[in-house]
Parts: structure tokens; sequence; C-alpha cells
């Protein structure tokens, strides 16, 4: 006798009229990776599970209209925190401070501008730390203070969602390559200092990072997009205009922000070291890639 399986029971979970109801609980289901089945019965939707999945997928809807209760446009997903943010926050603004009081009191009296701004034609010619020194440097107060709360500002969230060690050594990263990339665009003898490249690489880690992460992703299309949009309309709005003395770099806050949004969109794609050891081992790097290239600097001349 030839044996065959019993059939399968299935179990409805929800039912009603609203088509869209229906679909968001069939979205959230697929997402689990829970079987089921949508179907139509006149005027009225059904949506069933194998009996044997019935019990989670109850659970895992009520939690969802638990969430979307609270927030009627069923709101962002909430990321996961790695930190708080602030001790990186505290590091880079204690960087930019010292660079400042070295560059103006001339620090063991080496030429800390000269030997350290972005200077397109040494850049090329292989003085490659100039592309992690410049952003230590800035015109002048305003300019280090602008710097200062736009770039604490994002730092600050990309420290919590990827812990202060590797927001910022990205960060540091990010700036470096945009300055880099700034290098090859700007004609000879371009010059340029300024946090600005960095801090622009952070708003696009930060904005990449959590629109592939699915920070809006149970929200509208306008609301889904809203970290790419808004970006832009910062870099729009910070990274263009007079500038201190009209000497606004547009090029580089571009190429930092570019740099900053491919990063960002590498490291939301796996998962992220979160043990202490591996955040402390990424600040330790960022700090030596810093003393390096201003040892490299000083030494050069």
């Amino acid at each position: 006798m030839k044996w065959q399986a019993a059939p399968r029971t299935w179990v409805v979970v929800l039912e009603g009229r609203s088509v869209k109801q229906a679909e968001e609980a069939s979205f959230v289901l697929r997402a689990l990776g829970i079987e089921h089945q949508l179907t139509q019965l006149e005027s009225r939707w059904q949506l069933s599970v194998p009996a044997e999945n019935a019990a989670q997928a109850s659970e895992e809807l009520e939690s969802y209209r638990a969430e979307s209760r609270l927030d009627p446009r069923h709101g962002p997903v909430r990321l996961a925190e790695v930190d708080r943010g602030w001790a990186g926050v505290a590091g880079y603004a204690a960087v930019v401070l010292m660079a400042a009081i070295a560059a103006n009191q001339q620090l063991f009296g080496a030429p800390w501008v000269a030997s350290g701004r972005l200077d397109v034609d040494r850049v090329l010619a292989g003085e490659w730390w100039r592309t992690v020194t410049a952003l230590t440097l800035h015109v002048d107060a305003a300019h280090l203070a602008s710097n200062l709360v736009f770039g604490g500002f994002f730092g600050l969230y990309a420290g919590r969602y990827l812990g202060n060690g590797l927001a910022w050594l990205c960060i540091l990263a990010g700036g470096m390559l945009g300055n880099a990339l700034n290098a090859l665009i700007q004609p000879a003898g371009h010059r340029a200092v300024g946090a600005s490249t960095a801090v622009f690489a952070a708003l696009g880690l930060l904005a990449a990072y959590t629109w592939r992460r699915g920070f809006f992703r149970r929200t509208h299309w306008k609301r889904r997009v809203a970290p790419l949009t808004a970006a832009l309309g910062l870099l729009a709005f910070l990274g263009t205009g007079g500038g201190v003395d009209g000497q606004v770099d547009i090029m580089a806050h571009l190429t930092g922000f570019l740099a900053g949004l491919s990063i960002g969109a590498l490291l939301a794609g796996g998962d992220l070291p979160r043990r202490a050891g591996a955040q402390r081992a990424s600040a330790g790097l960022a700090a030596a890639i810093l003393i390096g290239a201003w040892v490299w600097a000083l030494a050069a001349g």
C-alpha cells in the first residue's frame, strides 16, 4: 500500500474587509519567513498559516498591531544602538580643539597650517598625510565652531548606531577619501582646510546606514527615502553658500558626503562588531592614523 502524507491543516490568523490590512499582515509574515496564504472570499480577506505556525504568526501580528496603535503611520523601525555616542563626540572635539591651539600657538615652532593643509599639488606628489591633517585645521573660530556643532551632531548618532570606535574610524576614513577625491578633481594650486569633509562623510554615513537598515521600512515611500532626501537637503543647505570669506570648498563637501554614503551602505549590509574590544581597536586605529599623519607632516616640514 502506498503511503500518503496527511493533508496540512491551515489556520486563519486574520480576517477582514480591509485589503490594506491584509497586505500589511502578509508583508510582516513574509519578512519573518512564515509561510502563509492570502485569499479573498467575496468581500472579505483571509490570511492563513500552517497550524504549526499559527501561534507564532498570531503573536507577531499582534506585536505589529500594537506598534501600529502607538504610531498610526507605522513609524520608523527602531535601530539597535551599540553605544551612547557621547564619548566619540568628546574625542572629536578634543582633537580639533587641540589642533586649533597647536596651529594658533605654532607649537614646537612648527608651521602647522602650511604642513597640514590640503595642497592639491603636494597630495598628488605623494604627501598622502595631508588628506588627514587638513581635517583637523580651521580658518578661524567660526569655521571651527560650525564643524564642531554639525560634526558632533552627526557623529553622535553615528556613534550610537555603529559604536564610538567604528563610527569615528569610518568618519575619518570618509574624510580622508573625500579629500583624496577632491585633490584629484580640483585644479593645481588648490588649498583647503577644515573638518567639513569628514562632517559630510558622517552625514552620508548616517543617511546610508539608516536607509539600508530599514529605519522607515514600514512607512509610506516618501518617508522611506527620508534619510537620503534629508541628507541631500542638508548638503545643499550647509555645503553651499558664502562660507567664511566665501571660501567654502563645495567639492570637498560633496566628495566627503559620497565617501560616507558608500561606507554607510557597505556597513549596513553586514553585522557590526559590538564587542568593546573591537570598538577600542577601531578607536585606537583612528587615533594612530591621526597621530601618524601629523608626525609625518611635521617631519616633512
